[in-house]
């Protein structure tokens, strides 16, 4: 849904590429994760405020954001020198800190280190990470049964002895979308069905099931994370930090373990001054824990 100053962008007529980019959206998370996104329906809504928009799902809102028509958006993405004179915002689609820019300023943003979008792509790239987030509701049992009557006709003997001698379609498809929900593609079927044939007669918990796929899928997910030379840049998170996150501290009085509070604050700290040691690496760095 947008609001009524953001129609152009969505109208043809008008020069709108919003709707051919919504396109490329889902076909791209297809590739991605593996499971069809469901049509897109853009309408406006004048209960909105006028520049905002939102991505609704079964009626419900999931995600919305602001836009400034005929103005850039200047991201910081860590490491910009330079002040610029605009309107001071977040990025929508990952909260970094933006400023809304004059055209005529792009250039001087861009040397500044700023990455320059304009609205169309700001609007593009949150949708993108919106569906990206909620994969795993897309996948219903008459989705789940497309995808696996596809795979029959490829690898038939496979999913006859996983569905349903070992376990039925729905303890599968909550392994599938436990992996969506963790952004890890479903698209390798064939190691999935294996790894679930194997395990599935003996391990009942989809919780467990599903990190027994994602140890088989350690390939796929490692690959996504590293550079050219085949390296992963990480942080290594200390024990101590580890169990006071798994609720291993203290004790609550009542028999339980709590995580502590005020020790949250640090940790982020922590993290955001180890990731700056890292800004200059050419792959998204990651946090290893046990």
């Amino acid at each position: 849904e947008v609001g009524f100053d953001l129609v152009p962008l969505v109208d043809k007529t008008r020069g709108g590429e919003l709707l051919k980019r919504i396109g490329q959206i889902r076909k791209q998370v297809a590739q991605e994760l593996g499971v069809v996104v469901p049509p897109v329906r853009v309408r406006d809504n004048l209960q909105l405020p006028s520049n905002a928009y939102r991505l609704v799902l079964s009626g419900t809102s999931v995600g919305q954001g602001d836009l400034r028509m005929n103005r850039m958006l200047a991201i910081d993405p860590g490491g910009a020198s330079g002040k610029l004179k605009g309107e001071k915002t977040v990025d929508p689609a990952f909260g970094m800190p933006a400023y809304w820019i004059p055209s005529g300023d792009a250039d001087r943003a861009d040397i500044f280190g700023y990455t320059v979008v304009d609205p169309a792509t700001v609007a593009a790239t949150h949708l993108t990470e919106l569906i990206r987030v909620n994969a795993a509701e897309f996948l219903g049992r008459l989705e789940a049964q497309e995808l696996v009557d596809e795979f029959t006709e490829v690898n038939p003997k496979l999913v006859e002895e996983l569905i349903p001698t070992i376990m039925p379609l729905g303890e599968v498809i909550k392994v599938l979308k436990s992996l969506l929900e963790e952004g890890v593609s479903i698209r390798d079927l064939r190691t999935i069905f294996e790894a679930l044939a194997d395990h599935g007669a003996t391990v009942k918990d989809p919780e467990q099931l599903t990190e027994l796929v994602r140890q088989r899928l350690s390939r796929a997910l490692t690959a996504r994370f590293a550079d050219p030379g085949g390296n992963m840049h990480a942080l290594v998170l200390d024990p101590q930090v580890e169990r006071v996150l798994r609720g291993q501290g203290p004790d609550d009085g009542q028999g339980s373990a709590f995580v502590d509070p005020t020790m949250i604050p640090r940790i982020v700290t922590g993290l955001e001054r180890a990731l700056g040691s890292l800004a200059n690496v050419p792959n998204e760095p990651l946090v290893l824990t046990s």
